[in-house]
């Protein structure tokens, strides 16, 4: 196992000069339209903590996210505004800090070719870019991963000498941000007791209770209370199946085919499994297989703690989000494998073939379409915020507005208007509404605001259900990922025989894309 080197040792003009470009295109993508779209669902319930009067109204309404996140988002809402750029920044800002920091720790891992080209896949990555643009907690997972193995990596490469009590901060701030740093930390503390010399053990057992110290309080503190029951039912299909053999093989399959598409693109299932095998044996061969336990390491912790049915694993509906502090290692080993193979084919005089598998590849990824996603995602982009506004100008004293169960914290938080007759969605299969009448007058029209939806047509089918037949749709408004309906009470002297179905609704807008994309 070899020790770090420097970052930019070995390297040529030209080369340091991609490296340049790539990391100021990685920066650019990041920052790009930071507060361009509007907050979804789950981004504007951490919006709306964020948005609380005190530190400790902000932690009660966090759900499950990590205290420290909360906390710094409380601050940041304080200093900067509740605007969606300033309270994204913090994500922002981590996912910057996984780029720049990612360099020198690829450069002491694999070879110069590899590591410039692992930056560029983490620089352009739709999810790390998507995921350094979103109001939810998980670019601090890489960053915090990445952060303590590249504070191991110095502390190896001095020996031990100098690094610790940087090395130990890093640890025990990274629990109050991430909670799967728990996985990487005892890999990290396994490699340093494994490579140090032999005097230095008793501080790696320091280290070591450092950390479980320091998870302690954060269990007992906040972790503990946390599980919700139900959260646990619907993670339920993540967890591994161990009622056989070949039902747990079933199961790893899948789980490991969700995890190559979600981070390797939608063809990843057949390319990501020979270039990391390939990528494999390459760092192997070199002497540099950190890189593998450095990937491989943290991911068995996942699976055990799946196996204790306490975290899932690479899980449905894109939940392989939940493995992203795996991602900077994982396109590693990956850039290590196309290196590998290219160099192998151009070694051997196969350079036409080098040069056809490379521009495979690169169809394969779909590079105009990363750049698309990179400058404007299209995962979970649901544009509410202009069908409050509407919404808000049309409507009149005796309506009624019921908000769909999906759509209530958005709506919480652009709504600027109070509102006497509003009634908030128990759910996203409610059916049989019940009118409330005010001053015993009945409401004329109801308004329906939806979003996080399937179609255009389940919101239809919904709204007869929860409605019943003497509502007729008058109005539809939509926007991405977001609808805004207006039914009227039926006249009852309207012809009977008229089908509710043959009148056709005012639309404007665009057709609602299902709200469980995943990166494609």
């Amino acid at each position: 196992m070899r020790s770090s080197s420097h970052p930019t040792s070995r390297l040529s003009g030209d080369a340091i000069l991609l490296l340049v470009l790539i990391l100021a295109l990685g920066v650019f993508v990041r920052v790009y339209a930071l507060g361009g779209r509007d907050l979804w669902t789950d981004e504007a319930w951490l919006a709306l903590a964020a948005l609380k009067s005190t530190p400790a109204e902000a932690l009660a309404a966090r759900q499950s996210t990590p205290p420290f996140y909360v906390l710094t988002l409380w601050a940041a809402a304080k200093f900067l505004g509740g605007g969606e750029a300033a309270l994204r920044s913090l994500s922002c800002f981590f996912g910057l800090g996984t780029l720049l920091l990612f360099w020198p720790l690829a450069r002491g891992l694999a070879s110069p070719a590899a590591a410039l080209l692992g930056l560029a896949t983490v620089a352009f990555s739709p999810v790390l870019v998507y995921y350094a643009k979103e109001l939810k907690q998980y670019s601090g997972d890489a960053f915090f991963a990445v952060l303590v193995l590249l504070l191991v990596e110095r502390l190896r490469a001095r020996r031990g000498d100098k690094g610790w009590l940087s090395l130990a901060l890093a640890g025990i701030l990274g629990l109050g941000f991430s909670h799967p740093l728990i996985f990487t930390l005892p890999v990290a503390g396994a490699v340093l007791w494994f490579t140090l010399p032999a005097r230095q053990q008793l501080r790696v057992l320091s280290l070591g209770l450092v950390w479980a110290l320091g998870f302690a309080v954060y269990y007992f503190g906040f972790f503990r209370h946390e599980v919700d029951p139900e959260l646990v039912v619907y993670w339920s299909q993540d967890f591994p199946d161990f009622s056989g053999a070949w039902p747990f093989l079933i199961w790893l399959g899948g789980a490991l085919s969700r995890y190559l598409e979600y981070f390797l693109a939608k063809w990843g299932v057949f390319w990501g499994p020979p270039l990391l095998l390939a990528g494999s044996a390459a760092l192997i061969h070199q002497g540099r297989s950190l890189a593998l336990i450095y990937l491989g390491g943290p991911l068995l912790m996942a699976l055990g703690a799946a196996a204790l049915q306490r975290y899932p694993f690479m899980a449905h509906y894109g939940g392989s989000r939940l493995m992203l502090f795996s991602a900077p290692l994982l396109y590693l080993v990956a850039a290590s494998g196309m290196t590998a193979i290219f160099v192998w084919l151009w070694q051997k005089r196969q350079r036409l073939l080098a040069l056809a598998l490379t521009g495979l590849l690169l169809l394969a990824l779909e590079p105009v379409e990363i750049i698309k996603e990179d400058l404007h995602p299209a995962h979970n982009r649901e544009e509410i915020q202009p069908l409050v506004a509407h919404l808000e100008s049309q409507l009149q004293p005796q309506d009624l507005v019921y908000v769909y169960y999906h759509a209530i914290k958005p709506f919480k938080y652009y709504n600027h208007r109070p509102l006497e007759r509003i009634c908030y969605g128990k759910s996203c299969v409610e059916t049989a509404l019940k009118i409330p009448e005010s001053g015993g007058s009945p409401p004329q029209r109801v308004w329906l605001l939806a979003s996080h939806i399937p179609s255009l047509e389940y919101m239809r089918r919904f709204a007869a259900e929860l409605l019943g037949p003497p509502w007729q749709e008058t109005a539809c408004l939509t926007r991405t990922g977001a609808v805004l309906f207006r039914f009227e009470r039926q006249d009852p002297e309207a012809d009977p025989k008229t089908p509710l179905a043959q009148i056709e609704p005012s639309v404007s807008g665009s057709e609602v894309p299902p709200p469980d994309k995943v990166y494609r």
